[in-house]
């Protein structure tokens, strides 16, 4: 009777915390286009023949708003995403109401996120005023002939979404992966946008590399890397007095950003263009926490005044980035 009783007991508790672990899922409606024209909607599947194209998805039922607010963030899991896409969450204020005295949105309350090719998950920040008021969810292409499908809307809390960033943050990741050739003419049209989302997991010092191959007249090619304000990133290796990296015959290079460069892509995004060269992957790799540790404790012995890179190779004085002097990380 007791052993019964003691697999009972476990049973309901693994059954209390799978369900105290278990994520609130979302039940979307109908994704209905903007303009038909230009986007078309298959069960959730949502392509866009056009720039700027996109659907909504209202959740305000009359007078009563969805009520999100047991969640501190919009979790959609998607697949065949081919394109960049922006993601909003729209809110109402408690007050604004529309001719027939139903609840609108309210622009200033709404919160954004994104996604790009290749992701598989994308968070939308809630706004923790007013997200039991939440109106209208909606999703825009920032390019032509892009698709994507929204398999699972989900609520997650902030510690749920510290987790995914976490476990996100270990070994290198891709920020964009695909096949953008910039041809000969600086064409901003062909320029890859990588949305702010995707560097959420990055940290101080983490590298970022750029994949590519250069076109006919290997000798003149080049990329931008550049803020979403499309000027370039200062701290970017090798760049030259147009702001540009020569890339040649390469077919990868990879730099450091400093903090004020990475706050910049983490609030903006990225925005990477070239020119006679197809630019064919992104990805990110934090710096080895466990490695840091090591070079410090081996500095700390030390007692010259010689500088190493985070990689633990010792670098002279014109060196910029990040460096260990005597155990101690500084920003040079």
């Amino acid at each position: 009777m007791n052993k019964l009783f003691t697999l009972t007991a476990t049973a309901l508790m693994l059954m209390s915390a799978t369900m105290a672990n278990a994520k609130e899922e979302v039940t979307l409606g109908t994704w209905s286009p903007w303009d038909a024209s230009t986007c078309t909607v298959s069960g959730n599947t949502i392509t866009a023949s056009a720039a700027w194209a996109g659907v909504g998805n209202w959740q305000a039922n009359g007078t009563e708003c969805a009520d999100w607010s047991d969640g501190d963030y919009l979790e959609l899991d998607l697949s065949n995403v081919t394109g960049t896409f922006n993601i909003a969450v729209e809110y109402n204020d408690g007050k604004t109401k529309d001719t027939d005295g139903n609840p609108t949105k309210v622009d200033a309350q709404t919160t954004k996120g994104g996604c790009a090719q290749g992701d598989k998950v994308a968070f939308v920040p809630l706004n923790s005023d007013n997200s039991d008021k939440v109106v209208n969810l909606w999703v825009q292409a920032t390019a032509a002939n892009i698709s994507m499908t929204v398999d699972k809307a989900y609520l997650v809390t902030e510690d749920e979404y510290k987790a995914y960033l976490a476990e996100q943050s270990k070994g290198e990741q891709t920020l964009w992966e695909g096949e953008s050739n910039f041809g000969t003419a600086w064409d901003g049209s062909l320029a890859v946008q990588i949305p702010a989302t995707k560097f959420s997991t990055a940290q101080s010092g983490a590298t970022f590399t750029f994949y590519y191959t250069c076109n006919s007249d290997a000798e003149y090619s080049q990329i931008k890397i550049a803020g979403s304000d499309w000027n370039a990133l200062s701290s970017v290796k090798g760049v030259n007095q147009w702001g540009c990296v020569d890339v040649y015959g390469t077919t990868s290079c990879n730099t450091t950003l400093s903090d004020a460069d990475l706050a910049t892509v983490q609030k903006g995004g990225m925005v990477v263009s070239g020119y006679n060269a197809t630019l064919t992957k992104v990805t990110m790799k934090n710096v080895d926490a466990t490695a840091i540790r090591t070079i410090a404790a081996d500095e700390a012995v030390k007692t010259d005044d010689a500088m190493y890179n985070l990689a633990g190779q010792r670098v002279g004085k014109d060196y910029k980035g990040i460096v260990v002097v005597k155990g101690k990380k500084l920003m040079r």
